[in-house]
């Protein structure tokens, strides 16, 4: 078990040179130096290739991660399909949740961080448990268990202070003074102590679990399969773009302006079809860009179908799928608003700006009106449909403290068209990087972010909002992304480092919003925004 995959693809290798070696000796003493030489070369050539196949096929087959059996399975299902069962019954008790527990642990902190933080544990602790059950369908797997343990570590942590070392807002250490093993000890203590030991283990297998993950992708040669392409395909480390507004919006409506949401069902419908049009614009841009000869195995940075993870005709059944799940959302919301005019126009728009990016006959990205598309895609049009579909109007705070989010997400789209600038220009495109130049575009990309967090202390300060100021815990972030941008052994990766970092920003404006609505700062709650922005950081990578 000490054994890597590496080191035992080695094994077939190590003796294929051996064998070639003893024939190679064999055919010297009985056939001269001249043709045991051209044998000797032949033979050695065959074996490299032979065992070059060899590897890649056990490192395929012997990934610790695969299951090979139901024992296996069911290994992993009883560990984490527990935690699968306890968040269905966290959903369905919510509001009961909310307050008799999470409520009374992080306050004083508003309700509405309460809800924030148990959508957390819901989220995070369902989809890493299901995550972590899927990793041994195949080499995949160890994405799925390298994402899926990360989630379920965020998820023991918080619900390790939520629900024992501050249960009900009596932190652990003032149940008694006596220490858990002292008989004198309180049974509540001795009950959260059991409970918060149990979850020190589970940090302790789940941590294990990932870091064998990680050896096992660091050491794999073996092609990415049909699912990781899949989840390559959608690019959901793009789905930032379309979560971070809506984050911003739902805080600035409930906490700014006091207005209730319809409902939770309602809300994630809402965020989920727009991530559905995401999604096919997403794959459109891939599949044109593909047969128009612009991502090429040398300088894609999508490496979906250059690199074959899914054929063609995959990509356009799953862009077909996306489309029609949003236009049936877009549906509803028409007769939901009473065919409202701006839910009509404004739907349609962001429609045909997402498609039309790179799809048609003059698709906007090539003719210099990508940047100023997705800015409306992303910023104005999303949210002023989103508000009416939730709250019935457009509120003017709404738009301006999601116009720094939209300058996030732009800055998201340069970062790929800077890196794109000469596979772009060969094409013809004309894209805002090329029509800028090399350097006025790092400028332009520096104004991006920096201006998002000017737009938003502009917008708090405006509307009497401090937590605006919960935006600078991640200047630092943003100044280090205008370096890397600089550094062209990281620019490849320059736009999902961009897309992780506008998602720190929404929620850093969001919670700062949600926790300090009014004028007057609180430490805590900036506190709290700078540390909650120090765990995405971590878990971002």
């Amino acid at each position: 078990l000490t054994l890597s995959s590496a080191d035992i693809a080695l094994v077939p290798a190590c003796c294929g040179s051996v064998r070639a070696a003893f024939s190679a000796m064999r055919r010297r003493k009985e056939g001269g130096d001249a043709d045991g030489q051209c044998d000797h070369s032949a033979e050695k050539t065959q074996a490299v290739v032979q065992n070059g196949h060899a590897s890649e096929h056990c490192d395929e087959a012997l990934s610790l991660l695969k299951a090979r059996g139901c024992k296996d399975f069911l290994a992993r299902l009883s560990f984490v399909g527990i935690f699968v069962t306890e968040n269905i019954l966290h959903a369905i008790n919510f509001e009961f949740e909310i307050d008799a527990m999470v409520a009374p642990a992080v306050a004083p902190l508003p309700r509405e961080a309460a809800v924030c933080l148990h959508l957390v544990h819901i989220i995070f602790g369902l989809f890493g448990a299901a995550f972590v059950i899927i990793s041994g369908f195949d080499s995949a797997g160890r994405t799925a268990m390298t994402k899926g343990t990360s989630m379920m570590l965020v998820f023991m942590s918080t619900i390790t202070w939520t629900w024992w070392v501050n249960r009900q807002g009596i932190p652990y250490w003032d149940l008694d003074p006596y220490p858990f093993w002292d008989m004198r000890c309180s049974a509540e203590k001795r009950n959260r102590t059991v409970h918060i030991l149990k979850n020190v283990a589970i940090v302790g297998a789940l941590t294990m679990m990932q870091q064998m993950a990680k050896y096992e992708m660091a050491a794999s040669t073996a092609k990415p399969t049909f699912l990781e392409g899949l989840v390559t395909a959608l690019r959901p480390w793009s789905f930032s773009a379309t979560i971070a507004p809506q984050l911003v919006l739902l805080a600035v409506l409930r906490r700014l302006l006091g207005i209730s949401l319809p409902g939770y069902a309602a809300t994630f419908m809402l965020v989920l079809s727009i991530i559905a049009i995401q999604c096919a614009a997403n794959l459109v841009n891939s599949y044109v860009d593909f047969r128009r000869g612009i991502d090429t195995k040398d300088n894609a940075g999508d490496r979906t179908l250059v690199d074959g993870l899914v054929t063609p005709t995959v990509l356009k059944v799953l862009a077909m799928f996306c489309t029609v799940w949003w236009f049936a959302f877009y549906a509803w919301s028409v007769v939901a608003t009473g065919f409202h005019h701006m839910v009509l126009g404004l739907a349609a728009l962001g429609t045909f700006l997402a498609i039309g990016y790179t799809a048609g006959p003059a698709p906007l990205k090539y003719i210099g009106l990508g940047d100023l598309a997705v800015f409306i895609s992303f910023g104005p049009g999303v949210v002023a449909y989103s508000s009416i579909v939730l709250v019935g109007a457009v509120h003017w705070e709404a738009l301006a403290f999601t116009v720094p989010v939209g300058l996030f997400v732009v800055a998201t789209l340069h970062a790929n068209n800077y890196r794109d600038i000469e596979s772009d220009s060969s094409t013809g495109a004309r894209t805002v990087a090329i029509l800028l130049g090399p350097k006025a575009s790092l400028r332009y990309y520096d104004l991006l972010l920096l201006g998002a967090h000017a737009a938003a202390l502009a917008s708090g300060y405006y509307y009497g909002c401090s937590g605006a100021l919960a935006s600078l815990a991640v200047l630092p972030q943003s100044l280090w992304l205008c370096m890397r941008i600089r550094r062209r052994a990281t620019l490849r990766t320059q736009d999902e480092e961009t897309a992780k970092s506008t998602m720190m920003f929404a929620v850093a404006l969001g919670l700062g919003i949600v926790i300090m609505p009014g004028a007057e700062p609180s430490r805590l709650g900036l506190a709290v925004c700078v540390l909650v922005v120090a765990v995405l950081k971590v878990f971002a990578n």
